[in-house]
């Protein structure tokens, strides 16, 4: 998956389900990104293997468990411009 422009964080939300044990996990972290582009892909390669580890430790516990996990990046847009005159965009009564 590639890294979105204006990235500044990945979202792992992480649900596991072990019916034998009767357990039910759910988890969502962040990992932040910086904003240097050369790092990007090995913070990402980082927060993927943290979030697959964290699977792994699920699957060593709980013998049966059934895990399912979603990636998002959380990305910044820049919004439009404030209006540049004091009376612009104000409503009249």
């Amino acid at each position: 998956m590639s890294i979105p422009e204006g990235a500044y964080a990945v979202q792992f939300t992480i649900t596991a389900y072990a019916d034998a044990e009767g357990v039910e996990i759910g988890t969502t972290f962040e990992i932040p990104l910086s904003s240097s582009l050369s790092q990007l892909p090995h913070e990402d390669a980082a927060a993927q293997a943290a979030a697959e580890a964290y699977i792994a430790s699920l699957a060593s516990t709980y013998s049966s468990v059934r895990v399912y996990a979603n990636r998002v990046y959380l990305c910044r847009q820049l919004g439009d411009a404030w209006p540049t005159d004091a009376t612009e965009g104000v409503a009249s009564a």
